[in-house]
Protein backbone atom coordinates (compact mmCIF):
# COMPACT_ATOMS: atom_id res chain seq x y z
CA UNK A 1 0.00 0.00 0.00
CA UNK A 2 1.16 3.33 -0.37
CA UNK A 3 1.61 5.85 2.08
CA UNK A 4 -0.43 8.79 1.96
CA UNK A 5 0.58 12.49 1.63
CA UNK A 6 3.14 11.90 -1.06
CA UNK A 7 2.74 11.92 -4.71
CA UNK A 8 0.08 9.43 -6.07
CA UNK A 9 0.38 9.03 -9.56
CA UNK A 10 -2.99 7.53 -11.48
CA UNK A 11 -1.53 5.35 -14.71
CA UNK A 12 1.53 7.78 -16.10
CA UNK A 13 4.15 6.41 -18.21
CA UNK A 14 8.13 6.57 -18.60
CA UNK A 15 7.79 10.02 -20.95
CA UNK A 16 6.24 11.98 -17.90
CA UNK A 17 7.23 15.30 -16.89
CA UNK A 18 7.57 16.69 -13.33
CA UNK A 19 5.47 19.58 -12.74
CA UNK A 20 6.92 22.11 -9.66
CA UNK A 21 5.07 24.70 -7.42
CA UNK A 22 3.65 26.04 -4.50
CA UNK A 23 1.24 27.26 -2.48
CA UNK A 24 -0.18 30.24 -0.59
CA UNK A 25 -2.69 31.82 1.58
CA UNK A 26 -2.70 28.41 3.73
CA UNK A 27 -3.25 30.18 6.98
CA UNK A 28 -6.57 30.87 5.63
CA UNK A 29 -7.66 27.40 5.66
CA UNK A 30 -9.64 26.92 8.52
CA UNK A 31 -10.89 23.32 9.26
CA UNK A 32 -14.49 23.06 10.20
CA UNK A 33 -14.18 20.88 13.04
CA UNK A 34 -12.15 24.12 14.18
CA UNK A 35 -15.21 26.19 13.42
CA UNK A 36 -17.97 24.08 15.13
CA UNK A 37 -15.59 24.32 18.59
CA UNK A 38 -15.33 27.46 18.64
CA UNK A 39 -18.74 27.99 18.72
CA UNK A 40 -20.27 28.81 22.27
CA UNK A 41 -22.88 26.26 21.99
CA UNK A 42 -20.52 23.35 21.32
CA UNK A 43 -19.20 23.33 24.82
CA UNK A 44 -16.34 21.94 23.49
CA UNK A 45 -13.60 24.30 24.58
CA UNK A 46 -12.83 27.24 25.93
CA UNK A 47 -10.85 30.10 23.87
CA UNK A 48 -8.46 31.67 26.42
CA UNK A 49 -6.65 34.98 25.19
CA UNK A 50 -3.39 34.24 23.00
CA UNK A 51 -0.58 35.31 24.59
CA UNK A 52 1.36 38.33 23.48
CA UNK A 53 4.89 35.94 23.16
CA UNK A 54 2.64 34.15 20.33
CA UNK A 55 3.84 35.55 16.58
CA UNK A 56 0.17 36.05 15.16
CA UNK A 57 0.49 33.61 12.56
CA UNK A 58 0.85 31.19 15.41
CA UNK A 59 -2.65 32.02 17.08
CA UNK A 60 -4.96 30.99 13.69
CA UNK A 61 -5.73 27.04 14.30
CA UNK A 62 -5.76 26.90 10.70
CA UNK A 63 -5.32 23.25 8.92
CA UNK A 64 -2.33 22.02 8.10
CA UNK A 65 -1.62 21.44 4.04
CA UNK A 66 0.37 18.22 4.52
CA UNK A 67 -2.50 16.26 5.36
CA UNK A 68 -5.87 18.81 4.62
CA UNK A 69 -4.77 20.11 0.99
CA UNK A 70 -4.96 17.62 -1.86
CA UNK A 71 -3.43 19.29 -4.86
CA UNK A 72 -5.13 17.72 -8.42
CA UNK A 73 -4.14 17.50 -11.83
CA UNK A 74 -7.13 16.96 -13.78
CA UNK A 75 -7.12 15.93 -17.10
CA UNK A 76 -9.04 18.16 -19.60
CA UNK A 77 -10.00 14.86 -21.85
CA UNK A 78 -9.16 11.07 -22.77
CA UNK A 79 -10.38 8.57 -21.06
CA UNK A 80 -11.44 8.30 -17.70
CA UNK A 81 -8.10 7.60 -15.26
CA UNK A 82 -7.93 3.99 -14.23
CA UNK A 83 -8.61 3.08 -10.57
CA UNK A 84 -4.89 2.94 -8.05
CA UNK A 85 -3.23 1.22 -6.28
CA UNK A 86 -5.18 0.83 -2.61
CA UNK A 87 -4.49 3.90 -0.51
CA UNK A 88 -3.69 3.80 3.29
CA UNK A 89 -5.31 6.03 5.39
CA UNK A 90 -4.06 6.10 8.91
CA UNK A 91 -6.19 6.93 11.78
CA UNK A 92 -3.90 8.59 14.47
CA UNK A 93 -4.21 11.45 17.21
CA UNK A 94 -7.74 12.75 16.35
CA UNK A 95 -7.04 12.91 12.93
CA UNK A 96 -6.88 11.06 9.55
CA UNK A 97 -4.20 10.99 7.30
CA UNK A 98 -4.95 12.86 5.42
CA UNK A 99 -7.89 14.46 5.44
CA UNK A 100 -8.78 15.14 1.94
CA UNK A 101 -7.93 12.76 -1.04
CA UNK A 102 -9.25 12.88 -4.49
CA UNK A 103 -9.03 9.48 -6.35
CA UNK A 104 -10.83 7.82 -9.36
CA UNK A 105 -13.75 5.65 -9.36
CA UNK A 106 -12.68 1.60 -8.08
CA UNK A 107 -9.69 3.38 -5.78
CA UNK A 108 -9.55 1.49 -2.74
CA UNK A 109 -8.91 2.90 0.84
CA UNK A 110 -7.68 1.09 3.45
CA UNK A 111 -8.49 3.48 6.99
CA UNK A 112 -5.85 1.64 9.52
CA UNK A 113 -6.35 2.62 13.63
CA UNK A 114 -2.71 3.41 14.70
CA UNK A 115 -4.28 4.80 17.97
CA UNK A 116 -4.63 2.85 21.50
CA UNK A 117 -7.93 2.78 21.63
CA UNK A 118 -11.15 1.91 18.85
CA UNK A 119 -12.65 4.14 16.14
CA UNK A 120 -15.96 3.70 14.57
CA UNK A 121 -16.01 5.38 11.47
CA UNK A 122 -19.32 5.82 8.82
CA UNK A 123 -19.75 7.77 5.54
CA UNK A 124 -22.68 11.02 6.49
CA UNK A 125 -25.94 9.78 4.52
CA UNK A 126 -24.92 6.59 3.72
CA UNK A 127 -27.00 3.49 4.95
CA UNK A 128 -24.33 0.62 3.31
CA UNK A 129 -21.00 2.14 5.07
CA UNK A 130 -22.54 2.59 8.53
CA UNK A 131 -20.59 2.72 11.78
CA UNK A 132 -18.74 0.28 12.73
CA UNK A 133 -15.92 -0.43 15.06
CA UNK A 134 -11.71 -0.55 13.95
CA UNK A 135 -10.12 -2.01 16.74
CA UNK A 136 -6.62 -0.77 17.45
CA UNK A 137 -3.53 -1.84 13.87
CA UNK A 138 -7.17 -3.08 12.39
CA UNK A 139 -8.30 -1.14 9.26
CA UNK A 140 -11.99 -1.03 7.26
CA UNK A 141 -12.32 -1.28 3.72
CA UNK A 142 -13.95 1.30 1.11
CA UNK A 143 -14.08 1.58 -2.59
CA UNK A 144 -14.86 4.56 -4.51
CA UNK A 145 -17.76 4.35 -6.67
CA UNK A 146 -18.47 4.96 -10.21
CA UNK A 147 -18.84 8.70 -11.23
CA UNK A 148 -18.15 11.84 -9.69
CA UNK A 149 -18.98 12.31 -6.33
CA UNK A 150 -18.31 13.70 -2.46
CA UNK A 151 -18.15 11.54 0.24
CA UNK A 152 -17.58 12.79 4.28
CA UNK A 153 -16.08 10.28 6.99
CA UNK A 154 -16.68 10.83 10.54
CA UNK A 155 -16.36 8.53 13.81
CA UNK A 156 -19.19 8.31 16.47
CA UNK A 157 -16.60 8.27 18.92
CA UNK A 158 -14.10 11.54 18.02
CA UNK A 159 -15.67 14.14 16.02
CA UNK A 160 -12.56 15.52 15.16
CA UNK A 161 -12.02 12.64 13.26
CA UNK A 162 -12.99 13.61 9.48
CA UNK A 163 -12.32 12.16 6.03
CA UNK A 164 -13.51 13.98 2.90
CA UNK A 165 -13.11 11.88 -0.25
CA UNK A 166 -13.88 13.69 -3.92
CA UNK A 167 -14.07 10.70 -6.29
CA UNK A 168 -12.67 12.52 -9.75
CA UNK A 169 -12.79 10.53 -13.24
CA UNK A 170 -10.14 12.13 -14.65
CA UNK A 171 -7.91 12.97 -11.95
CA UNK A 172 -4.61 11.67 -13.22
CA UNK A 173 -2.01 12.86 -10.30
CA UNK A 174 -2.29 14.47 -6.77
CA UNK A 175 0.22 15.30 -4.01
CA UNK A 176 0.54 17.23 -0.64
CA UNK A 177 2.75 20.17 0.07
CA UNK A 178 5.27 20.11 2.61
CA UNK A 179 5.95 23.13 5.30
CA UNK A 180 7.29 25.14 2.70
CA UNK A 181 4.36 24.91 0.45
CA UNK A 182 6.10 23.32 -2.04
CA UNK A 183 4.38 20.24 -3.98
CA UNK A 184 5.13 18.32 -7.14
CA UNK A 185 3.48 16.38 -9.62
CA UNK A 186 4.33 13.90 -12.73
CA UNK A 187 2.14 14.14 -15.46
CA UNK A 188 2.06 12.48 -19.17
CA UNK A 189 1.50 14.82 -22.02
CA UNK A 190 -1.91 16.68 -22.67
CA UNK A 191 -4.30 18.92 -20.88
CA UNK A 192 -4.53 19.55 -17.28
CA UNK A 193 -6.65 21.63 -14.80
CA UNK A 194 -5.00 22.27 -11.32
CA UNK A 195 -7.32 22.06 -8.36
CA UNK A 196 -6.71 22.43 -4.86
CA UNK A 197 -9.46 20.81 -2.38
CA UNK A 198 -9.66 21.33 1.12
CA UNK A 199 -12.44 19.74 3.52
CA UNK A 200 -13.49 18.42 0.66
CA UNK A 201 -14.41 21.37 -1.56
CA UNK A 202 -12.47 23.33 -4.36
CA UNK A 203 -10.18 26.05 -3.39
CA UNK A 204 -7.89 28.61 -5.18
CA UNK A 205 -8.50 29.44 -9.07
CA UNK A 206 -8.24 26.86 -11.22
CA UNK A 207 -5.07 26.61 -13.23
CA UNK A 208 -4.75 24.94 -16.76
CA UNK A 209 -1.41 23.41 -18.18
CA UNK A 210 0.14 21.72 -21.42
CA UNK A 211 2.16 19.14 -20.21
CA UNK A 212 5.22 17.82 -23.02
CA UNK A 213 6.75 14.51 -22.53
CA UNK A 214 10.13 14.51 -20.72
CA UNK A 215 9.69 18.29 -20.01
CA UNK A 216 9.55 19.88 -16.55
CA UNK A 217 7.08 22.37 -16.29
CA UNK A 218 7.45 25.32 -13.01
CA UNK A 219 4.67 27.12 -12.53
CA UNK A 220 5.12 31.29 -12.57
CA UNK A 221 3.00 31.82 -9.67
CA UNK A 222 1.92 30.08 -6.86
CA UNK A 223 -1.64 28.53 -5.92
CA UNK A 224 -3.71 30.75 -3.63
CA UNK A 225 -5.69 28.59 -1.67
CA UNK A 226 -6.55 31.40 0.87
CA UNK A 227 -9.45 32.44 -1.71
CA UNK A 228 -12.55 30.46 -2.98
CA UNK A 229 -12.15 28.70 -6.50
CA UNK A 230 -13.85 31.98 -8.28
CA UNK A 231 -11.23 34.08 -6.77
CA UNK A 232 -13.43 35.83 -3.60
CA UNK A 233 -12.39 35.44 -0.04
CA UNK A 234 -13.32 32.47 1.88
CA UNK A 235 -15.75 33.03 4.20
Amino acid sequence: MLLAGVCLTYGTTGDAGPLKGRIVGQEKLIPDVYVEAARPDSHRFTWREPSPTVRAEFRTPSGNPSRDLCIAAISAGGPPAPPHDPILVRITGGHTIPTTLVISPGTRLSFENHDPFPHRLYIVGSPAWRAETIEMTRHREWSAPPGAGRYEFRDELFPSVRSFVVVEPQVVDIAYPGRDGAFGLTLPAGDFVLKAYFGGKAVGRPVSIASKERTTIDLKDPLNVGEASDGKPLP
